[in-house]
């Protein structure tokens, strides 16, 4: 069997430069012992100076020759002092400005400004559709289309064709065809009740739980606000007393719970606020 010889770490190796000591080793005892000798003279309690005398040579005894885990002492003690004076935690201080283009954007979770947000962009998209006078020959198809779709029995509703006068007749004003009268092919159909949710701040408020309760206490109707703060229901409910219990699931906003007289016909829309101060 052939032999190979074992790889070494040869960046670290020391050389014996002096007798069977290294330089590293012969400058701690170099020091420790002569400083051990001094302690023993100049301490003036008997005890006491043998006792610091004799930790001095073992200190440079240690440091010389003692190894711990293939490590020479003095590199655990310098480890050790490392670890006790460096910091154990660490900010993130961010130095950089942000993007140009992002420095103007608004990151809110807050569902009162997306509602506004949303409000505005809806507005705005009814006052640009009114305002627009050069309409193209594509939108004008498109509002055709619209309008058919809307009210499709006008699609089979029978042309009125108007005769050309004839060049020896006398031009009379032709009068306006009279307009045909279409019945809607569904009715709208009305809520019985509706209501609206709102803070102190009178700020609709969205995702609310409305529990309507009849006088045995059992749960006739759960309800749910719409991102503008508005609920409504759409099946009708005997007439009498009933109590509207409202609750926030994110426990953010809290109610008084009322009892409600309802009745057949109800046009007037409930109203709803919370009760805290700040």
């Amino acid at each position: 069997m052939d032999q190979h010889p074992i790889p070494r770490q040869i960046t670290t190796f020391e050389f014996k430069l002096i007798g069977f000591l290294t330089l590293r080793q012969f400058l701690y005892l170099l020091i420790s012992f002569p400083l051990a000798f001094v302690i023993f003279k100049i301490l003036p309690i008997p005890i006491f100076n043998i006792i610091f005398a004799v930790l001095t040579a073992s200190l440079g005894l240690g440091l010389a020759f003692v190894p711990i885990n293939e490590r020479p002492l003095d590199v655990w003690i310098r480890n050790l002092a490392k670890r006790l004076t460096s910091p154990t935690q660490y900010t993130y201080i961010k130095q950089h400005a942000p993007i140009e283009f992002l420095r103007n954007l608004i990151f809110s979770s807050d569902p009162h400004r997306v509602l506004a947000h949303v409000d505005s962009q809806e507005k705005l998209t009814t006052y640009l559709s009114k305002t627009s006078k050069n309409a193209s020959p594509f939108d004008e198809k498109k509002r055709e289309i619209a309008s058919l779709l809307q009210n499709p029995a006008s699609l089979f509703a029978p042309k009125t064709v108007q005769p050309t006068p004839a060049a020896s007749d006398t031009a009379l004003p032709t009068p306006p065809p009279a307009p045909i009268a279409f019945t809607s092919l569904s009715s709208e159909k009305k809520p019985f009740f509706t209501g609206i949710v709102k803070n102190h701040k009178l700020i609709p408020l969205p995702g609310i739980l409305i529990y309507v309760r009849n006088e045995k206490s059992e749960v006739v109707r759960l309800l749910k606000t719409n991102p503008h703060g508005i609920f409504a229901t759409f099946n009708p409910l005997p007439p009498g007393i009933y109590e509207f219990e409202v609750k926030d699931l994110k426990d953010a906003y809290f109610f008084d719970t009322m009892k409600i007289p309802i009745g057949e016909t109800n046009p007037k829309p409930l109203e709803f606020y919370s009760k805290e101060l700040l």
